[in-house]
């Protein structure tokens, strides 16, 4: 199902009345999209600088191409290839991190991860990202579109846990902040996801494709057309997926942002990196 954008500066559903599964099916899932969030010269400076990035690192010659599953880079930052994506750290300073996130949650975006999470926030930075999602015809080699899952998973055992089902903290309560750089979600990729309310992890066998159709249906399903700049919030538990068609022609680089309560920061992720806001 295709939605078409709402107007600039507008927030909320995707889908007009006619074509979404319930009125409130949207905000009920907690998906909500807020349009020009960052601004056009910020959007085009980012685009510049992760555009150098990636340039860097093809001229090197693509790390999937020797087989590499994770690259390291210098201040404890990344690549992965198999996902084309660099840690956010990786080309932009603690500074340019903090005034990004900061003139974002200055406005309505702000305002719709507190209503989630509380005004105290803080933001994970070794786990926010800047990804790369080719046209088909230009896939490096190791790399593939990302498959159904739940941000709110992240850090789970789902091999040493006893479950499922699993307690319900296994679920990690956080809002997940999406920002294409360009144009996506009908020539470029974009992302898919489950209008659905889901409070607990659900088992791997449940994310393959056929699963989730059989459990929620093709009417559940939403696939926003972006402009650069605009902002995709979705909470942990939704399910998604990168959204690609093999008539897709052009690249997508977005930038992933995912916010916790600063005071309520998961057990399972204290080895990661945090920036209270």
């Amino acid at each position: 199902m295709r939605a078409p954008p709402p107007a600039r500066g507008s927030a909320g559903p995707l889908l007009e009345s006619s074509q979404r599964p319930a009125p409130t099916a949207l905000e009920l899932a907690g998906i909500f999209v807020h349009r020009a969030a960052v601004d056009a010269a910020a959007v085009s400076a980012l685009r510049a600088r992760t555009g150098a990035a990636y340039d860097a690192l093809e001229a090197s010659g693509h790390p999937g191409l020797r087989g590499v599953t994770r690259v390291a880079l210098p201040g404890g930052e990344s690549f992965v290839p198999t996902a084309s994506s660099l840690t956010l750290g990786a080309v932009l300073t603690a500074a340019e991190q903090r005034a990004l996130c900061s003139g974002l949650l200055a406005g309505p975006v702000g305002e719709s991860i507190a209503r989630a999470l509380g005004p105290s926030l803080a933001l994970c930075t070794s786990q926010a990202w800047i990804r790369r999602q080719y046209a088909p015809p230009s896939y490096p080699r190791a790399h593939a579109p990302h498959g159904w899952h739940q941000d709110g998973a992240l850090g789970f055992d789902f091999l040493g846990d006893s479950g499922p089902p699993w307690p319900p903290h296994a679920m990690i309560e956080m809002v997940t902040c999406w920002v294409p750089l360009g144009r996506c979600g009908a020539h470029a990729p974009g992302l898919e996801l489950v209008a659905h309310h889901n409070s607990a992890l659900l088992p791997p066998a449940d994310l393959a494709e056929a699963r989730v159709l059989s459990q929620f249906g093709a009417d559940a399903r939403v696939r926003p057309e972006l402009e650069g700049g605009d902002a995709l919030l979705f909470p942990g538990g939704v399910l998604h997926r990168t959204h690609v068609t093999p008539q897709m022609r052009r690249d997508r680089t977005s930038i992933e942002l995912r916010f916790f309560r600063a005071d309520r920061v998961p057990a399972r992720l204290l080895n990661e990196r945090f920036v209270t806001l």
